[in-house]
């Protein structure tokens, strides 16, 4: 059996496929000079693939097929094979869609669509597909080896035990050009899963639509990282877990673990301020922990428990950053603008928030219905946008009550220009990176 694994992407400003859920982003700030120049410079420090094509070619491989990854960008890539497994996501569904109507009219392929935007909006597949998978494809993945080929839409259901899925193969990736320079300023940085899902109930977060809340055994994530660092030579891991600290506990036990197998590793991670704490927080420094992304979204309590979003109390969350610049931990922060009750004003006081916060780096996303939320249903009469690529992150796609499209989309872009351009982040910028290594000497001898 003879299979393509294939991520497709057209778009010039940095693509990530396994964020937001799954249904992916394309970094947008703006028309102007230093906007373009940001884009530039996101392409640069971030290129991190998705991790589901490592796990397919691992279990499919170990199933008999013979696997080929692609990652396209144009459709005279493709090449014969009896299936194509299409990783779908909402950015670039349009040439997704396009492709595999390709694979079949060229070769007679079969071919199978899997992932977040598959799963909500199956029917935008239907006429260039056999197969659309609900869930997660790795539990077909062995009969897809044996050449067992479902039809129509087929619920895949969740990875009960995702302790018992084989470690992802990264063979066929050139994964000499995987980096995130914000947790490693040298060498690979490889994607990693701790857990999959969301415990939280944010209407409008893209994490509850494709999954339910599992975790692995710290035990497990530590040898994959030893196996990633033997095989592959990496020195970075980006944990793609939308909440790695939830567990205090289990948080803890990772970072024991690491510092007992004396690995020399350096790692970000997502985290709610709420779920950390400065103990916790050098621990996992020791460990090699050197970027934490958090979630502040909006400095508005009330706009945040509007969409079922516990709001965090603005002390901890300046606790927690003030700790991490201390360590020289590299904060990455999120907001969002545009939720029903955001006002022009209630932005401006977020950005101000954000600049008095003056993290390493951050995100200024306008907030995206993703079809399968809470959020989408609540605001569907109100989308006036059809092409679902639009949905990426940083375009506004529905009516808001008090806000107009370009107005949002001002701010977004004049909340990114005057952020960098001020002298206090300047600073921070010089002190995370060029002064970096002098100003946070590291706590672990390099090679130990």
């Amino acid at each position: 059996m003879n299979i393509v694994v294939l991520s497709a992407s057209r778009h010039r400003n940095c693509t990530l496929k396994d964020v937001a859920g799954g249904f992916g982003t394309v970094f947008t700030v703006g028309n102007s000079p230093f906007a373009r120049l940001l884009e530039i410079a996101k392409r640069r420090i971030a290129a991190i693939p998705n991790i589901t094509l490592a796990y397919l070619d691992s279990m499919l491989t170990a199933g008999g097929a013979s696997v080929r990854i692609l990652d396209v960008r144009r459709a005279d890539q493709l090449v014969p094979a009896d299936l194509y497994l299409i990783s779908s996501s909402i950015v670039d569904c349009n040439f997704e869609h396009e492709l595999g109507q390709m694979a079949r009219s060229r070769f007679g392929a079969r071919v199978g669509y899997f992932g977040t935007f598959a799963s909500a909006v199956p029917d935008f597949y239907a006429d260039s597909a056999d197969f659309i998978v609900r869930g997660e494809i790795e539990n077909l993945a062995p009969a897809l080896a044996r050449g067992e080929i479902p039809s129509g839409v087929v619920d895949a259901g969740f990875v009960g035990d995702l302790d018992s899925l084989p470690f992802p193969r990264w063979d066929q990736f050139d994964i000499q050009r995987f980096r995130y320079q914000i947790v490693t300023g040298r060498g690979i940085t490889l994607p990693m899963l701790g857990s999959r899902g969301c415990p939280y109930t944010c209407n409008y977060c893209p994490y509850r639509v494709n999954s339910k809340y599992r975790v692995r055994n710290p035990e497990g994530i530590v040898d994959e990282i030893d196996y990633l660092h033997r095989k592959y030579g990496i020195r970075g891991i980006s944990f793609r877990d939308p909440n790695m600290t939830f567990s205090r506990s289990r948080a803890q036990r990772f970072a024991d673990l690491l510092l007992r197998h004396n690995l020399d590793i350096r790692w970000g991670m997502e985290a709610r301020t709420d779920k950390l704490d400065p103990e916790l927080i050098e621990l996992l420094y020791r460990s090699g922990l050197r970027s934490v992304e958090v979630g502040v979204e909006s400095s508005d309590p009330d706009t945040l428990r509007a969409n079922h979003r516990k709001a965090i109390a603005r002390e901890q969350q300046e606790r927690v950053i003030e700790c991490c610049h201390r360590l020289g931990i590299r904060v990455i922060a999120n907001y969002t603008f545009g939720l029903p009750t955001d006002t022009k004003e209630g932005i401006r006081d977020t950005i101000r928030y954000a600049k008095k916060l003056n993290t390493f780096a951050i995100q200024f996303t306008v907030t995206t219905p993703y079809p399968g939320t809470p959020f989408y249903e609540s605001v569907k009469g109100d989308i006036f946008e059809k092409d679902w690529e639009c949905f990426n992150g940083w375009t506004n796609v529905f009516r808001h009550p008090s806000i107009g499209t370009e107005d949002l989309h001002r701010l977004r872009e004049f909340a990114y220009v005057s952020y960098h351009l001020r002298p206090r982040y300047v600073w921070r910028f010089l002190e995370s990176t060029v002064l970096h290594p002098w100003l946070f000497p590291d706590p672990r001898p390099a090679g130990a």
